[in-house]
């Protein structure tokens, strides 16, 4: 008998380092990591450019956004336009994938509300990764060539819209310790240490 699949889902912060401890998993356990991997597959499914799904990935579409799309359905004779999914439909996509994946293989997966897609699959280890506000804000600052001060802004947007995104589709907080089997905080751990508890936590719980 071959091994049993498992996955692991990282929810995380922006600027926390939940990728980087997505893929020393991932290269530690051999295992495929899945990023954008999951918007690609929606994408191409409703023949758009990744681009025009980046800016909406984790997020709620704006009261203007919504009104630019209704607006768009009412096009001039012979012109066609482009398809605007509803957030809804992202969600229910992106957990299809996301489900597929975890039927298929083993994967460390990186946001997208997978601990909650996959809550039901008993071989499935929950990790958030979180730090505090002046080591996220240096890394996103870094990260994308951007003011400190822009960053916060960033960073304070972003943690409000995932926070909004979790509670209209999983009906949870994602700050919720409660949700996950580890909890770990980079600016107090480093990241190494964060990455090397994270797979202690793969070990505990799958036996593996």
């Amino acid at each position: 008998m071959g091994k049993q699949r498992y996955v692991v889902t990282i929810s995380h912060q922006l600027g926390c380092g939940g990728a980087y401890i997505g893929q020393k998993l991932s290269e530690e356990f051999n295992i495929p990591f899945v990023d954008r991997d999951i918007l690609k597959q929606v994408a191409d499914e409703l023949h758009l450019a990744e681009e025009d799904l980046e800016h909406r990935d984790g997020r709620l579409s704006s009261v203007w956004e919504k009104l630019t799309q209704q607006l768009y359905t009412v096009p001039a004779a012979g012109w066609i336009p482009q398809y605007h999914p509803s957030d809804k439909e992202l969600f229910y996509l992106e957990s299809e994938y996301i489900l597929k994946i975890a039927e298929k293989t083993s994967a460390v997966i990186l946001g997208r509300a997978g601990r909650y897609v996959l809550r039901e699959n008993p071989r499935h280890v929950k990790i958030f990764v979180t730090a505090e506000l002046p080591e996220r804000i240096e890394r996103v600052a870094s990260l994308f060539q951007i003011s400190k001060e822009a960053a916060k802004e960033k960073i304070e947007e972003n943690d409000r819209q995932r926070i909004a995104y979790n509670r209209a589709f999983t009906k949870s907080d994602r700050l919720d310790v409660r949700l996950y089997d580890l909890a770990v905080n980079t600016s107090s751990l480093g990241l190494d240490c964060a990455a090397h508890m994270a797979s202690e936590c793969v070990h505990a719980k799958l036996a593996i």
